[in-house]
């Protein structure tokens, strides 16, 4: 790991020596007394363990994501060694962090535990800049200075003689790594340091501090957009704020660039590595569509659940129960649309069912030679209903659209058969009969209120779909309910 702040301090002293001024003065980059102790990591997925003794042994991950070697002789005994996936919690931490334990066991002769790194590991910063660290006993995150680095294998490595949590820290960081923009619109990105401001060059362990404008900062330079210095109105213009704190404000171009995401990039000058290239990844979408065009697509719910209750003892038999629901909403027209809210009117078209069958058998002793009641009935409603509707697409203050699903309902006759049958061998009078009844009355369902988060298309920006799958309840029946929201623009 280069030493991030050595560059700095070089030319603040031969500035100070009588070097050249630029008739400015150059920021005091921010500092903190005390390294920033980090919350411990919790389990965050399936441990691996292998027990390894004097003769040495190899414990990692199927994936090849981390990976500790332990020679012959480092143990004097047969050791269960566990490595355990954990949150991570170190600043200027990427990828998975690994707690290795048993915790206090120490080897005579150092372990090497290698990392291995993808380019999404590495966004924002630099294989270069990547090291390896772990937590120590003060919480503080501890960074290797000069781990071993494969650049080829992508692949970073450090020797250790104890157990702790562990993860791969990148030093130093453009920010935001990832973001997404509307075009025409501005991001600011600033180069972070994420290590001791200041301490002991020669010290292997360097500690971890809060990421922050830094010694690094004040090195930025030659910043890029997909390769172009400046960038252009093809890929969007990046320009240095001026300010020496190693911050630049990306524009990004009017229309979506031919490559996007755009590879935002800054040199960071470093005595130990030299000039360290890091890169954000900034995807340009467009803007939220306008109400403008003629729209056309539908918006479907569907909803269904089915329940089966056996007969409270001394009974026996069962009920079954069974509802669908199904409600399509197409678009008629727009009825107003602006940039942040475009008003729809939908033809809503809904149909469903609710049945419920029953059936129950119990014997008592009213009678010596017995008498059984059964008992079976029926309740059954075929549903419809359509209305005129409006609703709104609305764009909210981070530019996401969403749609709230409101349903129109249905109605309809429930129609109840009801029989009861009891045999009996009784004396005189028989009590035995077998009778069935009859009723109807006015029924009505209607669907959950939902709401939806509306996607574009990245290949049509007039291409808008949304789904949503939920759990309700429709007359006291559990249900499982699917929405689809697909809506197209002609302009």
């Amino acid at each position: 790991m280069r030493h991030v702040l050595t560059s700095l301090t070089l030319l603040l002293t031969l500035s100070a020596c009588g070097g050249p001024s630029t008739g400015s003065p150059t920021p005091t980059p921010p500092g903190q007394e005390t390294p920033t102790p980090s919350p411990v990591g919790t389990p965050a997925g399936t441990p691996i363990q292998k027990v390894i003794g004097a003769a040495g042994g190899t414990l990692g991950t199927p994936d090849g994501a981390v990976r500790l070697d332990i020679p012959a002789g480092a143990l004097s005994s047969d050791q269960t060694i566990v490595l355990q996936p954990i949150t991570r919690t170190a600043p200027g931490g990427t990828g998975q962090t690994y707690r290795l334990s048993p915790e206090g066991l120490t080897f005579a002769t150092p372990a090497r535990l290698t990392f291995a790194y993808t380019d999404e590991d590495i966004q924002g910063s630099a294989p270069q800049a990547l090291s390896i660290g772990f937590q120590d006993a003060q919480g503080v995150w501890q960074y290797f200075r000069t781990p071993t680095r494969d650049l080829t294998a992508k692949t970073v490595s450090v020797e250790t003689t104890h157990f702790s949590d562990w993860s791969m820290l990148e030093g130093v960081q453009l920010t935001p790594l990832f973001a997404e923009i509307k075009t025409g619109t501005a991001l600011r990105l600033q180069v972070v340091s994420c290590l001791q401001p200041e301490g002991d060059p020669d010290a292997e362990l360097i500690p971890s501090y809060q990421c922050a404008s830094a010694a690094a900062a004040f090195t930025a330079k030659g910043w890029a957009a997909n390769g172009v210095a400046g960038g252009n109105a093809s890929v969007g213009t990046v320009a240095d704020t001026g300010d020496k704190s190693g911050a630049a404000t990306y524009t990004a171009p009017a229309q979506k660039p031919g490559r996007n995401p755009v590879a935002v990039s800054v040199g960071v000058s470093d005595l130990i590595l030299g000039t360290v290239a890091l890169v954000s990844s900034v995807t340009v979408t467009e803007p939220a569509p306008s109400g403008s065009g003629a729209w056309s697509g539908t918006i479907t719910y569907r909803e269904e659940g089915s329940q089966l209750l056996p007969a409270t003892s001394p009974a026996t038999g069962q009920t079954q129960r069974a509802v669908v629901y199904n409600e399509k909403q197409t678009v008629q027209a727009v009825i107003s649309g602006t940039s942040t809210d475009i008003l729809l009117k939908l033809s809503a078209a809904v149909t469903a069912s609710d049945l419920e069958d029953g059936y129950t058998r119990e014997e008592t002793n009213q009678c010596s030679g017995g008498y059984v009641v059964e008992h079976w009935w029926q309740n059954a409603a075929e549903l419809s209903g359509q209305a005129t509707v409006e609703r709104s697409l609305r764009t909210d203050e981070d530019g996401r659209l969403h749609f709230t699903f409101q349903s129109v309902g249905a109605r309809g006759t429930m129609l109840h058969t009801d029989r009861t049958k009891v045999t009996a061998v009784c004396p005189p009078p028989d009590p035995s009969y077998d009778v069935t009844s009859t009723a109807s009355n006015d029924y009505d369902l209607r669907g959950q209120e939902a709401e939806l988060d509306v996607v574009v298309d990245p290949r049509n920006p007039d291409h808008l779909t949304g789904h949503v799958e939920l759990t309700g309840r429709q007359s006291l029946i559990p249900t499982r309910i699917t929405i689809d929201l697909d809506l197209t623009r002609r302009r």
